[in-house]
């Protein structure tokens, strides 16, 4: 082997390594909840779509449970050109006359098929034999007509009646992987056409599921993290949006939008900290908060490094558990990441704002001011007037945000004397 092909390999066991270590605690977290990945079928004829499979038959092997939910547009298009038939869409809903639902049976038939065969010969490897049988499909939807809507009949379009979730639940407990085709059935044994990302959604309230997982061909365009707030201002950005943002107020906790053509996207998605997709959450993602003990040696690991540059005063474990009542934490899906706090000062009207601070691999999305918006309207509640800063390094930031320059004798009694001639620290008050 070439010394390049060992520092490859070097490198990538590294990589392996700290996978790992950062997956551990999300593979515990994850097992035995419910996740509903469903993808359109564009994705289905993706050249990297067994490699999908594969990814998904390691999310059931680390004990999550999986119902699986496909689209079949392309498939159904194309079999109605073969047949010269006409494609006929309304306000991106398909006009399913008899033609169309026959191809769609088709085009679930072989897509069923395709997905089964690939996921059963991935499960019967070696190590994946904890999952039982394999993939079970059957009549777990029960449908209705759309019928006719602003003068337009849909045909055999359908939309949803009922999701037969204990029946589903049933097979997940026997660690089945769960297979949903866009069609439901009537009572009276009528076929109706079914959009995919519609039964994932419903599939997900109905089983209360933990996570929504919706893979396309294109990518989302959209920021990696967002809450229901957030995410209704991009509405106008995806038809699935409004749909999204309904399960989230109902009982589906996080919907992820990921990108398929990006490989391993569902591991690294839900086993990293950070992930590569947008996820859209029902509660927020990253949350400030008051700290509180348990906080403490999340604290030191963000502030050791810039206490070791000299940027921040250090402080011991010991003076951090009698102050971090003062403190507010920034917390990034139970990890701390960056930290601030409000001192009082001998004049009432003036708060010292110390120890701001954010992990070097999260000095994003304006998470700095964020923490200094917190802190500011947490020395508002105390009428406060007047926030001060004593910086070495970050004087322009500070100055940006509305701090100006002051003397040491514009200092409170009390922080006069303490302060360090040596640090030589500059002297910055804002208004509040």
């Amino acid at each position: 082997m070439s010394d390049t092909n060992k520092i490859n390999t070097k490198l990538v066991d590294c990589n392996s390594v700290e996978f790992f270590r950062e997956a551990s605690p999300y593979i515990h977290k994850h097992r035995d909840k419910i996740f509903v990945i469903a993808f359109p079928g564009e994705v289905l004829e993706q050249t990297n779509f067994r490699r999908i499979l594969q990814d998904i038959a390691i999310i059931a092997a680390l004990g999550a449970k999986i119902v699986l939910v496909h689209g079949t547009r392309p498939q159904i298009d194309r079999r109605l050109e073969q047949l010269q038939q006409p494609i006929r869409f309304h306000e991106g809903m398909r006009i399913t006359d008899q033609a169309a639902l026959e191809a769609a049976q088709e085009a679930c038939g072989a897509a069923r098929i395709k997905i089964e065969n690939a996921l059963t010969y991935m499960l019967a490897q070696p190590g994946l034999g904890n999952i039982g049988p394999g993939v079970i499909s059957g009549n777990f939807v029960t449908a209705r007509p759309l019928g006719v809507l602003e003068g337009v009949d849909y045909g055999y379009s359908g939309q949803i009646r009922r999701i037969r979730h204990n029946f589903i639940r049933q097979q997940l407990e026997n660690r089945h992987i769960v297979l949903l085709s866009p069609l439901g059935y009537s009572p009276t044994g009528e076929a109706y056409n079914l959009r995919y990302e519609q039964l994932a959604i419903e599939a997900a309230q109905a089983l209360e599921a933990d996570k929504v997982m919706l893979l396309d061909e294109t990518s989302f365009d959209l920021p990696n993290n967002l809450t229901i707030e957030e995410a209704e201002a991009y509405v106008d950005h995806h038809d699935m949006l409004p749909q999204i943002i309904a399960a989230l107020k109902h009982k589906v906790g996080r919907v992820h939008l990921l990108d398929a053509n990006v490989d391993g996207i569902l591991l690294t998605e839900l086993y990293t900290r950070d992930g590569i997709g947008c996820m859209i959450s029902a509660d927020a993602y990253e949350t400030i908060r008051a700290a509180g003990v348990d906080d403490i040696s999340g604290i030191l690991d963000v502030i050791r490094p810039l206490e070791q540059a000299g940027i921040l005063v250090k402080r011991s474990r010991e003076q951090l558990e009698l102050e971090v009542n003062r403190f507010q934490v920034f917390v990034r899906d139970q990890k701390i990441i960056g930290c601030a706090a409000l001192y009082d000062t001998a004049d009432p009207h003036i708060g010292e704002l110390a120890c701001l601070a954010v992990d070097p691999h999260y000095r994003t999305a304006n998470r700095g001011d964020r923490l200094l918006q917190a802190i500011t309207q947490l020395a508002k509640t105390q009428h406060k007037k007047k926030l001060l800063v004593l910086t070495t390094q970050t004087t322009d930031w500070f100055r940006e945000r509305g701090f100006v320059d002051a003397e040491i004798a514009d200092l409170p009694e009390n922080k006069k004397q303490v302060y360090n001639h040596k640090r030589n620290s500059k002297v910055m008050f804002k208004t509040l």
